[in-house]
């Protein structure tokens, strides 16, 4: 005779069970109230949560840029190790210039999105399993609903300050496709830590501290006004599509198991680095190739260099030569790699260590200024792009990110630039 497939649990036990797994449930409740009176207050709720996204830009900046910074320093290391080779006696130099600084620069640039992305990933991962992901969805809810987008929209928007690519990805919460989308259009103009390392040094070496700081504060409010502006458009246009709710369920708060979280952080890591580390070589390698051809030439006789000046007509309307939209031309590649283009335009020493000095000496304020608001708003980086491409597998929406994106940079290029320039000649 077959065992039943159940145990018949005795009433007076189905009754403990029962009480016990109520009392559990009251004491979640009870905690779950006295948490949100902190944590979803009319006024404490939203200084908290800022606070919260702090503590992970902090991380991102102290903990995730000197993790990156090594491996960076290591991969180059491994580079000079691999042309003092055996391998240098074999390969035509062309081909070892190509495997060290194109492929093994491509290496390095996908490796050092490795401690962001695990950072935010495990940040992310326990705001989810505990239930505050919801808390900030009702905080935000009002504000967003008055652009016509969900609450839950904010979350992955404020999360781009760390990596773009962190926002597209956390946009699989969103429920609503349109808002997805919109999300991920937007979500270019939030400037990333990489940008945000490059507006800062550019910004103390053309201004003084307190100029270059409100320049930074008006560069982010207007980096909002832009995404707000944007989005109530579209959804302006599409607005009989999607309504925001009245209001938002909230579960319970839960605590988070540490395998759970450490498992999703690095599946989810390695998953991100699996799906971006081909565009990422590609690119790198068709930098190289840009900046080395013709062969024996000077950098200004290269590829790159003569791309940069049959678009200098474009850039004369916002004050950009050629040698600033060259840079900006290279950041589509990776942001960073902008300031190590200048160093080479320039000639600056290695590390950049007098960068500022020679662009100042190159480059008027008003020229500095428009390049870096230009810099803020125009075309993410290669590997946002290919992100919203997977994400949204539409050929036709990530083209249109890159023209609305132009678009917005070119646009607020022009209008610095004529502005600064009236407000000159005013003066």
């Amino acid at each position: 005779m077959k065992k039943p497939a159940f145990k018949i649990i005795p009433e007076a036990l189905s009754s403990g069970l029962s009480d016990r797994f109520e009392e559990h449930a009251g004491r979640q409740e009870q905690l779950t109230a006295r948490l949100d009176k902190v944590l979803i207050h009319k006024y404490w709720g939203f200084p908290i949560m800022v606070v919260c996204f702090s503590l992970l830009f902090l991380a991102s900046f102290t903990i995730g840029a000197p993790i990156s910074e090594l491996l960076g320093s290591m991969l180059d290391r491994f580079a000079e190790l691999f042309q003092q080779s055996v391998f240098s006696h074999y390969l035509p130099p062309l081909l070892m210039s190509m495997i060290s600084d194109g492929i093994f620069r491509g290496i390095g640039s996908a490796l050092a999105f490795f401690p962001q992305m695990l950072l935010f990933f495990a940040f992310f991962t326990v705001i989810t399993e505990t239930g505050y992901a919801d808390r900030i969805a009702f905080i935000m809810h009002r504000p967003m609903a008055r652009l016509k987008m969900a609450g839950q929209t904010f979350t992955p928007l404020i999360l781009g300050y760390s990596c773009n690519i962190s926002s597209i990805i956390s946009a699989r919460s969103i429920p609503n496709r349109l808002d997805r989308l919109i999300m991920m259009l937007i979500s270019s103009f939030i400037p990333c830590s990489a940008r945000f390392a490059v507006i800062l040094y550019i910004a103390a070496a053309f201004f003084a501290p307190l100029t270059a700081t409100l320049i930074m504060s008006v560069l982010v409010v207007l980096s909002w006004v832009v995404t707000a502006l944007v989005s109530y458009i579209i959804k302006t246009r599409f607005a009989a599509e999607y309504q925001p709710p009245e209001s938002l369920p909230l579960s319970c708060y839960r605590w988070p198991k540490l395998k759970n979280v450490l498992k999703a952080t690095l599946y989810r890591t390695l998953d991100f680095l699996n799906r971006i580390k081909n565009v990422v070589i590609i690119s790198s390698v068709l930098i190289w190739f840009l900046s080395s051809f013709p062969l024996n030439a000077p950098f200004e006789a290269s590829l790159a260099a003569r791309i940069g000046q049959v678009l200098e007509p474009i850039g004369e309307l916002m004050g950009l030569n050629w040698r600033l939209l060259v840079a900006l031309i290279f950041g589509f590649f990776a942001k960073e790699t902008s300031l190590s283009t200048l160093g080479v335009l320039y000639h600056a020493s290695e590390g950049l260590g007098d960068l500022g000095t020679i662009l100042i000496q190159n480059i008027t304020p008003l020229a500095g200024l428009t390049f870096l608001v230009v810099y803020m708003f125009y075309i993410p980086c290669v590997a946002t792009l290919t992100c919203i491409y997977k994400e949204s597998q539409s050929r036709l929406f990530t083209l249109a990110t890159v023209v609305v994106s132009l678009l917005v940079g070119f646009l607020l290029g022009v209008v610095t630039y004529n502005l600064g320039s009236l407000i000159q000649l005013i003066w």
